[in-house]
Order: C-alpha cells, then sequence, then structure tokens
C-alpha cells in the first residue's frame, strides 16, 4: 500500500495519498487567547490579530534545539485539526517530507508530537529529492523552496538512475511574509498619496487589504495593471497599480532567490530550475530568473512533493526500527513521470522569440493584448492611447499595435513615419 504523505512546506503544508493532494492550507493558526480554538486556521485574521495568531510555529520547531512550549503547542493542536479532518486510514504507512530548515532535533520534536497524537511516522523524505525524482529528470536540477519567513534552495544530482541531495542554501531573509509586506506598503502609501484614505489605520481595513494581495498581484502579472478596490463602509477608495509596481515592491526577495540560486549553481552549467507555480507567478522574478541563460524553468503545484511521496513503494517501519530520513531516491519510470505545470528556456535566446506584452509610456504601462492599441495625439478607436500635444513628428492618428497570432504587429498611419 503506498503511504499517507505530509509535506511541510508552512507556505502550503498538504496532505496526500495515491498521488493526491486531500488537502493543502498555510501553517497560519490562533493560539487560543482570544477565544478562538487553538491550531484553527488564522490565515484569513493574521493582520486583524496578530498578538493572537502565529506564522511562525512550525519553522521554529523544526529549525529550533530547542523549541518553546508555545511553539509544540501550537504544532501539536494544529496537527489535531488538520488530522480531525484528513486522517491516515487503517492500515496505512506515513511519511513526511521535509524541507531544508528542518534539522535533526527537529524532526526528532515533532516525532514526540506524532507520539502524543498516536501517529505513527513510519519515515522523512527530502522534498526536494521528491520532486525531481518524480519528474524523471535525469539531469541536476534546483528546487526552490519559498516559505511564510525563509527562502532555500536544492541542488539535487542525477546518478545512475538515482537523485540524492547534495547542497542546500538558506536564508531567513526572504519568504512569502516578505512579499506580502512589500506589496502591503506599495498599496497603502499609493491610497494615502491618491484618495488621501490609509487603509492600515484600521484592523479590518488592513486584513481587507492583505486578503486581496495575492489576488491583485496575479491579475497585475497576467493584465501588466490592475484596479486595487478597497471599501469603508459605504466609502469605496480605488487605486491603479502596474506589475512593475509590483515587482519593485517584492524585489529584496527575489534578489535573495536569485542570490541563493547561484550560491548553487556552478558557474555556466545548464541545470532545471524546480520553482512552485505559486512563486514563479509572482510578478517580477521570472525576469530576475532569465540570467541563468540555458537552464530550464520547470513549475510544479504547491504539494507537488505530498503527492509525489504518496505514490512511492516505501517500506513499513518495524517496532524496532529506526525512523529513517531518505535524500535519495530512485527516478520515477518514465512511464510514471509527472509532468510539470509548465516549462520553459530561461535567458536571452528564450526572450528574443517573445512579443512585447506591455508598453510604458511616463511611467504608465499599457497592455498590448486584447483589442488593438491607437496612438496618436488624438487618435479614434476602442483602445486608445493620446501622447501630448505639440510633440513633433506624431500624427493625430499615428500607428496601431495589434497582435496577430504569437506576433505584435505595429501598423503606421502618419505622415512622417514610425520608427521602433
Amino acid at each position: 500500500m503506498h503511504p499517507f504523505a505530509i509535506e511541510l512546506d508552512d507556505r502550503a503544508v498538504a496532505f496526500a495519498r495515491d498521488g493526491q493532494v486531500s488537502s493543502i492550507a498555510p501553517s497560519a493558526v490562533w493560539d487560543g487567547s482570544t477565544g478562538q480554538a487553538s491550531g484553527s486556521n488564522a490565515w484569513g485574521a493574521l493582520r486583524k490579530y496578530p498578538t493572537a495568531t502565529s506564522t511562525h510555529h512550525l519553522g521554529a520547531l523544526l529549525s529550533q534545539r530547542t523549541p518553546s512550549e508555545r511553539t509544540v503547542g501550537l504544532v501539536a493542536a494544529e496537527w489535531v485539526r488538520r488530522l480531525a479532518a484528513d486522517a491516515p486510514k487503517s492500515g496505512e504507512s506515513v511519511w513526511v517530507g521535509v524541507p531544508v530548515r528542518a534539522s535533526q532535533a527537529g524532526l526528532g520534536a515533532l516525532l514526540a508530537i506524532a507520539r502524543s497524537l498516536s501517529l505513527p511516522i513510519d519515515g522523512f523524505v527530502d522534498s526536494a529529492v521528491a520532486t525531481v525524482a518524480a519528474l524523471g529528470l535525469e539531469r541536476s536540477a534546483i528546487v526552490l523552496e519559498l516559505g511564510l519567513h525563509h527562502a532555500a534552495v536544492t541542488y539535487v544530482d542525477h546518478d545512475g538512475g538515482q537523485v540524492r541531495r547534495r547542497r542546500t542554501a538558506l536564508s531567513e531573509r526572504g519568504g512569502l511574509m516578505s512579499v506580502y509586506q512589500g506589496w502591503l506598503e506599495l498599496v497603502s502609501t499609493t491610497m494615502v498619496k491618491q484618495t488621501r484614505f490609509d487603509p492600515l489605520h484600521d484592523a479590518a481595513t488592513e486584513q481587507q487589504l492583505f486578503d486581496s494581495l495575492a489576488g491583485w498581484a496575479r491579475a497585475a502579472a497576467e493584465e501588466n495593471a490592475v484596479r486595487a478596490v478597497l471599501t469603508q463602509g459605504a466609502e469605496r477608495f480605488e487605486v491603479v497599480l502596474t506589475s512593475d509596481q509590483f515587482a519593485q515592491a517584492g524585489q529584496s526577495v527575489h534578489r535573495e532567490v536569485v542570490r541563493l540560486l547561484h550560491e548553487l549553481r556552478p558557474a555556466g552549467a545548464p541545470l532545471v530550475l524546480v520553482l512552485p507555480a505559486a512563486v514563479a507567478r509572482l510578478p517580477g522574478l521570472q525576469a530576475g530568473l532569465e540570467q541563468f541563460a540555458d537552464c530550464e524553468l520547470l513549475t510544479v503545484s504547491d504539494g507537488f512533493a505530498a503527492a509525489a511521496i504518496s505514490r512511492l513503494d516505501l517500506p513499513v517501519r518495524g517496532n524496532d526500527d529506526p525512523v529513517r530520513l531518505l535524500r535519495r531516491l530512485p527516478l520515477f519510470e518514465t512511464a510514471n513521470a509527472v509532468e510539470p505545470l509548465a516549462r520553459g528556456l530561461l535567458g536571452p535566446a528564450a526572450a528574443a522569440n517573445a512579443a512585447p506584452s506591455h508598453l510604458l509610456l511616463e511611467g504608465q504601462v499599457y497592455s498590448l493584448s486584447g483589442p488593438a492599441l491607437v496612438i496618436g495625439r488624438a487618435p479614434v478607436g476602442p483602445r486608445t492611447l493620446t501622447v501630448s500635444e505639440g510633440l513633433a513628428g506624431v500624427s493625430r492618428r499615428h500607428c496601431t499595435l495589434a497582435t496577430e497570432g504569437d506576433e505584435l504587429i505595429l501598423v503606421d498611419h502618419s505622415v512622417f513615419g514610425t520608427f521602433v
């Protein structure tokens, strides 16, 4: 029987069986101090009740030599809640996918919690190794892990039909919450400047803002700009934010991710970079990855390692056997290998084949997808871009930018011509 698998990525803790993720959620919980059940999901209350919620407990348990009683209690309470909704079946073995920051002491503390909950853990598997094995990659890869408060990378080597962990690099200066903080400051500062409304002045609107960040960033990345709207009572406040602004707000974390990748990549070696799709979609991150010329970029779903582990034929541990940590696994056979969500080649050669996606004028971004964009001093059409009167050589209806298949076409209507 295949195992029940748990992946300890605090950004997306996942449970899986038979190759399918059965539940997934960030490790953000109530601490029980304000009446809510300890260990229950608090993702929707982190900004409204910052002192009564926690996002650090799982990372602290796995990385600290002697975790505090509060840390142990919160992890135990979270597992009680999660297992009540999604528990191993009778006879199922339990294997746990572990992140880079998990230390021997941290895994020991986790085993103690599991025993107190009558959850027998048969073994641990390095999550990055499980990911590469499931993809069936026959060359070296670097797997990115972006937790709530850290970033890490693992170099996984291919060795005669097996993959194994070689090196890791970890930074406590990155993480999803740092990205969110940058976005939070971007939106609040822009709203104060343009509307005189400060969304951080009130806990309820701050939480409303936090809850909207991921959707706004995703829309900005896809459409190059997004209308960010917040409400307070009957009042409505709106600003337009561009993908470039979101990218700039998250730049410190992007730089740290790139630094970690450079730390592990042998100079000039063409590797495979494996990223969670949710991380790869962060505005501006993929542009920073283009410097890894000739490397292939693969994106996988959250919980991918848990799903991979749940498809493995792993041994059942005897009563007197030690709990093992596997850092070497056989490659999945080609017929059983799991396809990534997306793949592409990084570097100037790949970028040269891509059609332009947007136009930038005086700090404003205009999407080049959708209906044609007519440009001039007094353009007419369903989508127009009006440039300043008196600009030398620009006609009233100067040119049109339109997409044709995968290409961008410029149609010239002017007297003096258009130069690109």
